[in-house]
């Protein structure tokens, strides 16, 4: 997994799993078919905002209507990247999607995959929506050591499939203390972010 498809699945895993195994090619404009995408040469974190609205702007109109949450975590990303010490920078891309994206392919979400991933992941969350409830955080921190034999690909499912955005934080601070992989990942990310 790159950076690009971490971004993309911290903020949409659904729309992630479209990028999965997608050949990646240069060019001018962002465009997603069944088996490339097309990528510019742009600032990373103009890139991963962009790809999730292709992504989007590539569904049927079954699943926009299902993700229409995640297009809104694209929406608060955005204005994050707008108020962070980047967004004049960012402003042009952000402000103006579509100079960037070019419609591609109309793809669906594979959610029979989506459910066997999240169904493996489940026993976990209720496990971890447990021990936030009776547990304070440097307390729930250090009973979920259980986290770190996970995938980076899982951390960040388990993560969106957490329904509130406290268990959410708590899930990634559990996944950046007990799992190097996650962490590295988070780091890598994060360096690619800030530009």
């Amino acid at each position: 997994m790159d950076e690009l498809e971490f971004c993309v699945k911290s903020l949409s895993y659904p729309l992630g799993m479209l990028l999965e195994n997608l050949e990646r090619k240069e060019g001018e404009l962002i465009s997603v078919t069944r088996r490339a995408i097309t990528l510019p040469k742009l600032p990373f974190a103009a890139l991963c905002y962009l790809t999730g609205i292709a992504l989007f702007d590539s569904l049927d109109l079954v699943d926009k209507k299902r993700l229409s949450n995640d297009y809104d975590s694209l929406e608060v990303f955005r204005r994050k990247l707008l108020n962070s010490k980047l967004g004049e920078a960012l402003r042009p891309y952000l402000e103006s999607p579509g100079m960037y994206t070019s419609p591609g392919e109309i793809l669906s979400v594979d959610w029979l995959e989506f459910e066997r991933r999240a169904n493996r992941l489940r026993p976990y969350l209720e496990k971890l929506k447990i021990l936030a409830e009776k547990k304070d955080r440097e307390a729930f921190l250090g009973e979920t050591k259980f986290l770190s034999g996970l995938s980076v690909d899982e951390g960040l499912l388990l993560g969106y499939l957490a329904d509130d955005r406290k268990l959410k934080e708590l899930i990634n601070a559990a996944l950046g203390r007990h799992n190097p992989a996650f962490r590295e990942a988070v780091k890598r990310y994060f360096r690619a972010l800030g530009g």
